[in-house]
C-alpha cells in the first residue's frame, strides 16, 4: 500500500472507523434478506454469459455480480454482496478527499479535522442514494465508486504534483468507464481547472495528462474491443440514440427530475448544498479545492438539468455530481457548520426518517406501490410456471419468454434450475442485450410459455407474439397483493403451440428503447 495513503488510512478516527464498519455489516445482513430487483437480475443474466462489455452497459456490474457469485452462489446475496463493498470503499475515499482538500488551509488542530470528516459522512449517509446504491447491485455502484477515486488521485495531482497521480486517476477514471459511460463528465472538470489556475497550466504541455487519458483509454479498452466487434452498438445505442430521443422544449421533465432529486437527497441535502453553491458563487471562492470541487459536480448536474427541459433525464444520472458539492459544503461552512440549529434538526430526523422508510420498503412482502414495486410476485410465480412446464415436458419440449427484458431475466434468476429464459427477441421485438445473445435454433417447433405482468411499462404483446405460434391460449394468472387486500401485482402465463423460429432480431437492425 502507498504510504500517503495508509498514512490517511490510519489518520481516520477510530470511532468513524467502527461507524463505517458496523453500517457496512448492517447493510451485509439487510440484504441477505432483500429481493432482487429487475435490474439487477438483468446485469446477473449479464455475468452467466461473461463478455468483454454489453450491449446497454458496460461490464463492471457484471464481473462485480459474477465475483459476489462465485464467492456466495447464485443467489440474492451474492448478486448485492459487491454492492455493499463498493459503498464502504465509497464512504472511505470521500473521506480520503476531503482530508486532502482540508490540507490547503493547513490550520486546523486534529480535532476539527476529525469534526469535518464525521460531517462529511454524516451529511452522505443522510442521503437516499448513499444507502441505495450500497445495497442494489446496478452501474452506478461503480461509478459512484470509481468517480470519487478519480478525484482523489486527480486531486493528488493538484496537491503535491507527483507525476504517478496522473496514472492512478486515469486508471481510475477507466473503471468508471468500465461502470458508465458518465464519467466523462469529469474530462471538463479537470480540463477547466487546469485552464484557469496558472500554476497548474504547466501540466498540459507535458505528457503527462495525456499518458493518463492513456491509462483510462488502456483500462477501459473492453468495451472499446467490444463495440468494435459490435458496429459500436452500445456507444451508439447510449449517445446517438439518446439525442434522438430528445423533444421539443417542455418543464414536465424537469420538474419530475426536481422531485427525484428531493428524494435521493432528502429534503435536508436538497436545501443544504444549493445554498452552498450560492454562497460559494456570490462570495467567489475560488481557491483550488472549493473550485475543484465546484466543476467536479456542476458539469454533470448542470448539464442533466438543461437537457431535462427537453428529454426524460433518470434520478440516478446526476448522483456522482453531489460527492463534490458535499465536499464543497463541508468547505464553505467549514469555521460554523452546526447541526445544532432547529431547522438543521429538523432536516437531519426528517432524513433519518426516510432512510428508514426506504429501507423497509423492500423487506415488506407485496407492498403496494404501484409502478414502484418491480420485485414482488416473481419468486412464487416462477416456480409455479416451473411446474406448468414441467407438466408440458420441460424445458426440452416448452421454452420460457416473456415481453421485457426485466421480466425474462427475473423469471431466470428465480426459477428452480435457472434456465435460460428469452425476450422480446422471440417474435422479433429489440431485446437489447438479448438480441446481442440471439436464440438457439432448437427453439424451433417447441411450445412455450409466455409470461408478462400488468406493470404499463410492458404492455401485453399478443398482437406481435401470435404471428410466431399456430395457436396463443391464455392459460392462468397468478394474484399478489397486501395484507389489506390492496393489489400489487398480476403475473399472466399464456401457453404458445409450436414456435415458428426466424433467428431473432438482427443486431445489427437493433431499435433504440430506454433503458436504466
Amino acid at each position: 500500500m502507498n504510504a500517503s495513503l495508509r498514512t490517511q488510512l490510519t489518520a481516520i478516527p477510530k470511532n468513524l472507523w467502527v461507524f463505517l464498519l458496523v453500517l457496512t455489516l448492517f447493510r451485509l445482513i439487510y440484504v441477505y434478506f432483500l429481493p432482487l430487483t429487475p435490474q439487477e437480475a438483468y446485469y446477473w443474466y449479464y455475468a452467466q454469459y461473461p463478455d468483454l462489455s454489453y450491449f446497454d452497459h458496460p461490464p463492471l456490474t457484471a464481473y462485480a455480480i459474477y465475483i459476489g457469485t462465485i464467492l456466495f452462489g447464485n443467489n440474492a446475496f451474492g448478486v448485492k454482496f459487491m454492492a455493499v463493498l463498493f459503498g464502504l470503499l465509497t464512504n472511505i475515499f470521500l473521506l480520503l478527499t476531503i482530508s486532502d482538500a482540508l490540507k490547503w488551509k493547513d490550520c486546523y488542530t486534529k480535532n476539527q479535522q476529525n469534526r469535518l470528516l464525521w460531517i462529511t459522512t454524516a451529511l452522505f449517509n443522510l442521503t437516499i442514494f448513499a444507502h441505495l446504491y450500497a445495497v442494489l447491485n446496478v452501474p452506478d455502484n461503480g461509478l459512484l465508486l470509481f468517480w470519487i477515486l478519480s478525484m482523489y488521485f486527480f486531486q493528488k495531482i493538484l496537491i503535491d504534483g507527483k507525476k504517478r497521480w496522473w496514472f492512478l486517476s486515469g486508471a481510475a477514471f477507466g473503471l468508471g468507464l468500465l461502470a458508465k459511460y458518465t464519467i466523462v463528465a469529469l474530462i471538463p472538470a479537470y480540463l477547466v481547472i487546469l485552464l484557469v489556475k496558472k500554476e497548474y497550466r504547466h501540466w498540459l504541455t507535458t505528457p503527462y495528462p495525456y499518458l493518463g487519458l492513456l491509462t483510462a483509454i488502456f483500462v477501459s479498452s473492453p468495451v472499446v474491443i467490444w463495440n468494435y466487434l459490435h458496429d459500436w452498438a452500445s456507444f451508439r445505442f447510449q449517445f446517438s440514440g439518446r439525442a434522438d430521443e430528445a423533444k421539443s422544449l417542455r418543464f414536465n421533465y424537469f420538474g419530475q427530475l426536481i422531485a427525484s432529486q428531493l428524494f435521493m437527497l432528502t429534503p435536508y441535502l436538497f436545501i443544504l448544498i444549493p445554498k452552498a453553491v450560492v454562497i460559494f458563487l456570490k462570495r467567489r471562492i475560488y481557491n483550488t479545492p472549493a473550485l475543484f470541487t465546484f466543476l467536479s459536480g456542476i458539469f454533470i448536474i448542470g448539464g442533466f438539468l438543461l437537457i431535462s427541459f427537453t428529454s426524460l433525464i433518470k434520478m440516478n444520472w446526476l448522483l456522482p455530481g453531489y460527492f463534490g458539492f458535499i465536499i464543497l459544503t463541508v468547505l464553505i461552512s467549514i469555521d460554523h457548520f452546526t447541526f445544532k440549529s432547529v431547522w438543521a434538526k429538523t432536516g437531519v430526523i426528517s432524513s433519518l426518517i426516510l432512510i428508514f422508510i426506504a429501507h423497509l420498503i423492500q423487506i415488506i412482502p407485496n407492498l403496494p406501490l404501484g409502478e414502484g414495486n418491480t420485485w414482488s410476485g416473481w419468486s412464487d410465480a416462477s416456480r409455479k410456471i416451473y411446474q406448468i412446464q414441467q407438466d408440458f415436458g420441460g424445458k426440452d419440449r416448452c421454452f420460457i419468454f416473456a415481453n421485457s427484458y426485466k421480466s425474462a431475466s427475473l423469471l431466470k434468476f428465480c426459477l428452480p434450475d435457472q434456465q435460460d429464459v428469452y425476450a422480446e427477441n422471440v417474435y422479433n421485438r429489440p431485446a437489447l442485450q438479448f438480441d446481442i445473445w440471439g436464440l438457439p435454433e432448437e427453439l424451433k417447433g417447441k411450445n412455450a410459455l409466455y409470461v408478462f405482468t400488468d406493470r404499463r411499462e410492458y404492455k401485453n404483446d399478443l398482437q406481435y407474439i401470435t404471428p410466431f405460434f399456430e395457436g396463443v391460449d391464455s392459460l392462468t394468472e397468478f394474484e399478489y397483493s397486501f395484507i389489506n387486500g390492496k393489489h400489487t401485482r398480476t403475473i399472466y402465463c399464456y401457453f404458445c403451440h409450436n414456435y415458428k423460429f426466424t433467428g431473432g432480431t438482427d443486431s445489427t437492425e437493433l431499435k433504440e428503447i430506454s433503458s436504466e
